[in-house]
């Protein structure tokens, strides 16, 4: 079976397990103290415009989630959770104030998991693990900063959250994206929940310069891509990430759902709002998709998850199939991180060849 089998105590990997639409705000809040929170590109204080020499950077807040994280120090001990958050603070070259990483290889594609312009940077952290971090291997670190999102290692209802985590001294810093779990008022999500991100970081480290040169050359990027596409017909696509019985796949709320826009596609499923989550083959098949994206990462690899598509009786006859409209994209590309700008031009080409030149 090609299924996307939980691996993790109770979660798939990152995104791929909703604990639910909304949580208590109790969740969110312990004590006193706000730690963590997610308001992504809606309106969070941009952290990139803050100033001033070393010395006077800190106390620095920022907001994420809509609630304050405000950060004492540098960072010394910076732990971060999954492939695309570990791969935000090594762009930024963060790479000597990290205590270690978790879910970087688990999460990328089978034999090449870490692509090759961050290898040498995550060779010099510690991988602690495979696999998304518990409460015990966490603390065991003794981070003063983690960072990690809503279902990419923090569950709501567990003591894996930013308020139980202060107990240890944890500042817990949260992928604006990953705030649609837990927010149900949450309405939007866009490539600018990534920018936020690396502008937090950039804040709360005190690297705003590197930070705004990399979301200045990600916006070109974009903006070279959208360019070519902007006023052509969109394509629509399914995101595929796994699954057989049930395909599990990132409707209106999920950042894959922001970047197909970006590349001149329409997701199926961006009407349903909300993170990632499981849909029926019947209304993948009704909806027929002129293209699908598979997610690689781990097993089944991209390749099993293509021959399934082309096989299954379900689906082989789905126009995105039959005509081989099939583009496999790595699980960092598509999850919210510093390789989104690749993502964007990679599904332009594939889906407006000829407006990059190339035979459709």
């Amino acid at each position: 079976m090609l299924s996307a089998s939980p691996r993790r105590r109770g979660q798939r990997r990152g995104h791929r397990y909703l604990a639910g639409a909304g949580a208590p705000a109790g969740i969110l809040l312990a004590g006193s103290m706000v730690l963590a929170a997610c308001g992504g590109s809606a309106g969070a204080a941009s952290a990139a415009q803050q100033s001033g020499p070393a010395r006077a950077a800190y106390p620095v807040t920022v907001r994420v989630c809509g609630s304050p994280v405000t950060v004492a120090s540098e960072p010394r001990r910076a732990v971060s959770n999954d492939i695309n958050a570990t791969e935000d603070m090594l762009a930024l070259g963060l790479e000597a104030r990290m205590a270690g990483d978790f879910g970087v290889t688990g999460d990328g594609p089978a034999g090449h998991p870490v692509p090759a312009q961050y290898l040498a940077a995550f060779r010099r952290v510690r991988e602690v693990s495979s696999d998304y971090f518990t409460l015990e291997t966490l603390v065991g670190l003794h981070p003063d900063l983690l960072f990690a999102g809503w279902n990419y290692g923090l569950q709501a209802g567990t003591n894996l959250t930013p308020g139980y985590l202060a107990r240890f001294g944890i500042k817990t810093l949260v992928l604006s994206e990953s705030c649609a779990h837990v927010n149900p008022g949450e309405r939007h999500v866009s490539i600018n929940d990534t920018y936020q991100d690396l502008a937090n970081l950039g804040a709360i480290f005190n690297v705003r310069g590197r930070a705004s040169k990399v979301i200045a050359r990600m916006k070109a990027q974009v903006a070279a891509a959208h360019a070519k596409i902007a006023n052509l017909k969109p394509v629509s696509v399914f995101l595929y990430d796994s699954g057989q019985s049930a395909p599990f796949t990132a409707p209106g709320l999920a950042m894959p759902d922001a970047l197909i826009q970006l590349g001149g596609g329409t997701n199926i499923f961006a009407g349903l709002r909300r993170s990632w989550t499981s849909v029926s083959w019947e209304t993948v098949v009704a909806r027929r998709p002129q293209c699908v994206i598979i997610n690689d990462y781990g097993t089944p690899t991209w390749r099993q998850k293509e021959k399934f598509l082309t096989t299954s009786p379900v689906t082989r006859t789905l126009p995105a199939v039959r005509n081989g409209c099939i583009l496999h994209l790595s699980y960092d590309q598509l999850t919210p991180g510093p390789r989104n700008a690749q993502a964007v031009t990679a599904i332009a080409r594939w889906l407006h060849p000829r407006a990059f030149g190339r035979s459709g």
